[in-house]
């Protein structure tokens, strides 16, 4: 029987089996966020803190976070250090993470991205292309490859045979059902990786990310090998799950809502701000740590030296106060400065990498099957209890095209 949201807001824990509700867990955030710009759990996921950790749930307390890493710091707590390996660009503080992100950001740059524009168009066609002659699919398949196929492929040079196995490897690190699955995931992710990099270093550059980090120099010191896996599997982890995820509970809304489908597929200018929207709305981010520097006052709440507090980016982009008619997903929103990238000197590295992918899959499975729809008699599976939030199947119909 389903905890009232009441009971959940006391003491959250995402992994809940009651979360696995698509939309249950945002009546969770409004009494949270309803009672104070901070709660508290001692469950919290991505910081092993046995003291717990605070929860921001307020737009303007989590902008306010991700904008003061004096304060409230990237490295993570003792605990939590001892899950990561080496130095990543996600859990640095300024100066030396200013210096590893100018390294990588030429990589992400707009240019760079739409240069990957017919690339990722194929790919988005090659896996439409398996089922569009059926007339029946699972669209959370497309969503959940896309971006790990693009992100392997092109971006890391790894074989395009060892593309599957590292989409399951990084779907159980961060989802898997016990915490035993999850850590032997992120051992064979990370031997896989290890191998990958390892393998480059006497080999001609091919101009891609792991070439970047293999020979990237921090104030003229190159990065340890530990440090380029080490980035590698965070760019991977980043840049895959919270995207398909997103593109997911898109998939989703566009079989189940055929008016919003149809204003989508016959307004082409539309995309962007339903990109924006759907990253908003979807919610694939629930908590990112920050551990606390120095003592500081925050809104009423005092925050001590080594405490965690996890910035929630799915409560913050719900939250009324700052979006008009937050809990309905809205295609044209105009404004829309949400926080499914994050904000301040850790903002997503891949933003247009993501936003790319997005639009690319939507474009082609709204021109590939503008009449899809969910199929009859069937139920989608949400998985919402776990890291990384969203559809995995989508059975839909439409009318057979051809390959």
């Amino acid at each position: 029987m389903t905890q009232p949201p009441e009971r959940h807001a006391e003491n959250w824990d995402l992994r809940h089996e009651d979360f696995n509700d698509p939309e249950f867990l945002y009546d969770v955030y409004a009494v949270m966020r309803e009672r104070s710009p901070f709660a508290h759990t001692d469950t919290p996921f991505l910081s092993a803190t046995p003291g717990g950790a605070w929860v921001a749930v307020r737009y303007d307390e989590c902008y306010r976070i991700l904008q003061d890493w004096e304060n409230f710091s990237s490295n993570p707590t003792p605990e939590a250090s001892e899950q990561l390996a080496g130095d990543l660009v996600i859990t640095l503080d300024p100066p030396r993470q200013q210096k590893l992100r100018k390294v990588l950001n030429p990589y992400f740059s707009p240019a760079r991205m739409k240069a990957l524009r017919s690339d990722i168009k194929a790919e988005t066609d090659s896996l439409i292309d398996d089922f569009i002659e059926t007339g029946t699919a699972d669209l959370a398949q497309v969503a959940w490859r896309q971006p790990g196929i693009v992100f392997f492929t092109y971006l890391l040079g790894m074989p395009v045979d060892d593309v599957p196995l590292c989409i399951e490897l990084t779907d159980t690190a961060l989802n898997g059902t016990t915490e035993s699955d999850r850590m032997a995931a992120w051992g064979g992710l990370y031997q896989h990786v290890h191998n990958a990099v390892t393998s480059r270093i006497d080999q001609p550059p091919r101009d891609d990310m792991i070439d970047v980090l293999l020979s990237a120099e921090i104030d003229g010191e190159p990065l340890p090998l530990g440090d380029v896996v080490g980035n590698a599997m965070l760019l991977v982890q980043a840049g895959l799950e919270t995207t398909a995820s997103a593109m997911s509970f898109a998939f989703h809304y566009l079989a189940t809502q055929p008016a919003e489908r149809d204003r989508l597929a016959g307004d082409p200018e539309l995309l962007p701000r339903a990109v924006e929207e759907f990253i908003r709305f979807a919610g694939s981010i629930h908590g990112i740590p920050r551990t606390v520097r120095h003592e500081v006052e925050l809104s009423g709440q005092t925050f001590c030296p080594g405490e965690s507090v996890q910035v929630n980016y799915a409560s913050a982009n719900r939250d009324p106060a700052r979006f008009p008619d937050a809990d309905r997903c809205v295609l044209d929103r105009r404004e829309n400065r949400h926080l499914g990238f994050g904000a301040g000197v850790h903002r997503c590295l891949g933003s247009n990498l993501a936003r790319l992918e997005f639009q690319v899959a939507l474009e082609q499975v709204l021109s590939r099957m503008p009449d899809l729809a969910l199929a009859p008699g069937t139920d989608p599976v949400f998985h919402g209890n776990s890291v990384t939030r969203g559809f995995r199947s989508i059975p839909v119909v439409f009318t057979p095209g051809a390959r």
